[in-house]
């Protein structure tokens, strides 16, 4: 199969190999056990050249063939490994942040088979503290929706359950979909998650056993008690339950999972953080901090008025060429967003013990990059 991704600017093309037998409703046997034959490895595109900038690159070609294919390969094993599901179907529910008295849209999904299209005619059951609260049919898309008029600020989570009516197999498991009301003067904290909370890029994701970045649970933790921290990802929805399993595994505060849709992926991360804060600005006025490592991201949070914090490691075998380049590209952003290498920094940074303004990254960087580039000077053979 090769999946075409017009978008950036070149005419690539992406092949993905699928296996011939879908899901089709029978359970996972032998065959679906060679997952990680179907994404041997990251493609060399996905290696990434420029890992911080939001600008168009061969790596955002390579991510969007990645979620492509994902969606077009419906086996159940590749669905389990890549995406956290167990059979054949997908389910997600979507969290949603409200207003006191806002009547609300609870939307779940219902996908499978081939292309994990959408499933219809399907019932779904949304319940609140062990009572049925109401009951949705799935539309063309798969998707059910109900409305909830959440009273009061707080958190109410809903368990989602698909009922075996109609369906050739076992249903999904049920699903959490938290509802986080909030005053319109509540102060919230957006957080990516990629190499900002997971220590590494969405490659680690697909298909390995993603860490915490060092520190950021115990910061989160803190900004948590003033703060509601909105978990903001450019990962398509069809990550949603391996996004909840880890923020819960790994025991971050608790918030609503705000994702894109594979439509807002292709955007870009920068185009969809923007829109999404926008969204929120017209319910919430004290969107205060936005936390990511992306260029993209930084100018998103910061031209919306957050306080913005780009977390950019330092990576001990960049080459001056790459140095002098991201430093240059860091002259995009405004000297008030702080450019951090950790999260001990983002915490000096927010709680008034330290400043990393990028003024001060990015003379740093063009410093090593002299330095480095005198030291390979000095140690060139001479040639004869």
């Amino acid at each position: 199969m090769v999946v075409s991704l017009p978008g950036d600017g070149t005419n690539g093309s992406f092949t993905c190999h699928a296996r011939p037998p879908l899901c089709g409703g029978q359970p996972p046997g032998p065959k679906h056990a060679a997952n990680k034959a179907l994404f041997p490895s990251p493609p060399d595109a996905y290696t990434y050249l420029d890992r911080f900038t939001g600008v168009t690159r061969m790596r955002r070609l390579a991510g969007r063939a990645i979620v492509a294919c994902v969606a077009a390969v419906g086996g159940c094993g590749a669905q389990e490994t890549l995406l956290g599901t167990r059979g054949s179907h997908l389910f997600t529910a979507m969290d949603v942040l409200a207003n006191p008295g806002e009547r609300t849209a609870l939307r779940a999904q219902l996908r499978g088979g081939d292309l994990l299209r959408g499933r219809p005619g399907c019932i779904v059951r949304f319940y609140r503290d062990g009572r049925l609260f109401k009951v949705a049919e799935t539309d063309a898309d798969g998707l059910a929706v109900v409305s909830f008029t959440p009273p009061a600020p707080g958190d109410t989570l809903f368990t989602v359950a698909v009922a075996p009516i109609g369906l050739a197999d076992e249903p999904p498991d049920p699903v959490t979909l938290r509802v986080a009301c909030r005053p319109r003067q509540a102060p919230l904290a957006v957080v990516d998650l990629d190499r900002t909370l997971v220590a590494t890029g969405f490659d680690t994701v697909l298909v390995g056993t993603p860490q915490p970045m060092e520190g950021s649970q115990a910061v989160l933790a803190r900004l948590a008690r003033t703060q509601t921290i909105v978990y903001l990802t450019h990962r398509p929805d069809y990550f949603s339950l391996k996004s909840k399993a880890w923020l819960a595994e790994h025991e971050y505060p608790p918030g609503p999972l705000l994702l894109s849709t594979l439509g807002g992926f292709l955007k870009g991360s920068g185009a969809f953080k923007s829109d999404a804060i926008e969204a929120l600005s017209k319910r919430f006025s004290k969107i205060e901090i936005g936390i990511g490592d992306k260029i993209s991201d930084a100018q998103a949070y910061h031209i919306h008025g957050l306080r913005a914090f780009l977390i950019l490691p330092r990576a001990p075998a960049e080459t001056p060429e790459a140095m002098e380049a991201l430093a240059d590209e860091l002259g995009s952003l405004d000297d008030r967003v702080q450019v951090v290498e950790n999260w001990r920094q983002v915490e000096e940074a927010l709680f008034g013990k330290g400043a990393y303004p990028r003024s001060a990254r990015q003379r740093r960087m063009k410093e090593r990059a002299k330095t480095a580039r005198a030291r390979a000077t000095t140690t060139r053979p001479v040639q004869k």
